[in-house]
């Protein structure tokens, strides 16, 4: 299998499980604050290992343009899709909000690579996405017992609100990572990384810290969202990032995005055993679907 599309499977878990903090922390924390304080840990992760990359010559091949490039795309992807992926948590629910946006991000990606970076697309990469995104479907809206209760309140907001949200993250997390793609080849992971998420982290919590009623602002974040959202930040945006970067250089936008986009046949494992929701036929049916579509486009 493609190293980078194992990459792109590992990133797609960690996010899985990320989700999953920040949706739990989200029903007490404001939108904001959540990607604010996630982005802080993960960059604070990162600026300790940023000496040891710097000295072991990992920004050397960097220029300007591709300094820029790395940065206006976590501003965009991090900065304001994530951000919107939290609003939507709270008016969609774990479930619809991670699969709609999942969804739309792959068949946005794979677009957007094709028109604008000249991808090239085999008829089994085209089968075996599919069969992903079907998978995906399967286990995630299928998949549940029913009357299972959701990992967030699906209720809780406004549903065509919820649904433009996920629609506008999603093409904002395509367009990121099209520009991402485009600018990182031949560069080294780390240092990508190290440069993307402190940038991000800044302008997030500039932002939290500036609105009057933000969590951090009030200093209104109890030590449990503080755990939770450590975990988030170093593993999901830290550890997770730099994955997706590996995975966008190895594998291409397209074969990455349809990879990250099994994060729900580890979501809902994850609800089954911290939620008590129990496994059905059609997630086990789900799951063998979704493999077979990722050995097609390995």
């Amino acid at each position: 299998m493609n190293p980078g599309v194992l990459a792109g499977i590992g990133s797609a878990a960690i996010w899985a499980v990320a989700s999953t903090l920040m949706a739990s922390s989200s029903t007490r924390v404001d939108a904001v604050s959540v990607s604010a304080v996630r982005g802080a840990w993960g960059a604070l992760a990162l600026l300790i290992v940023l000496p040891f990359v710097i000295m072991s010559g990992g920004f050397d091949a960097m220029t300007v343009a591709v300094a820029v490039a790395v940065i206006g795309s976590a501003l965009v992807g991090h900065s304001l899709g994530d951000t919107l992926y939290v609003f939507s948590l709270n008016a969609l629910g774990l479930t619809r909000a991670f699969t709609i946006s999942l969804g739309l991000f792959v068949f946005l990606t794979y677009a957007l690579g094709i028109v604008f970076l000249g991808d090239a697309i085999t008829l089994a990469e085209v089968i075996g996405s599919l069969l992903v995104l079907v998978g995906v479907y399967l286990v995630a809206l299928r998949g549940r017992r029913r009357g299972a209760p959701e990992t967030a309140p699906a209720g809780s907001g406004n549903l065509k609100q919820g649904l433009a949200l996920v629609g506008i993250t999603a093409l904002i997390w395509a367009i990121a990572t099209v520009w991402l793609g485009d600018a990182v080849e031949g560069q080294n992971a780390v240092a990508v990384t190290a440069l993307r998420l402190p940038a991000s982290a800044l302008v997030v919590g500039f932002v939290a810290g500036a609105m009057p009623r933000s969590s951090v602002r009030r200093w209104q974040i109890s030590r449990w969202d503080h755990g939770a959202l450590f975990l988030a930040g170093v593993a999901g945006t830290g550890l997770g990032s730099l994955l997706w970067i590996y995975a966008v250089q190895e594998a291409g936008v397209g074969r990455a995005a349809v990879a990250s986009a099994i994060s729900p046949l580890f979501a809902v494992p994850l609800g089954a055993i911290f939620l008590g929701e129990r496994l059905t036929l059609w997630l086990v049916v789900g799951v063998a679907v979704a493999v077979a579509g990722i050995i097609l486009i390995s």
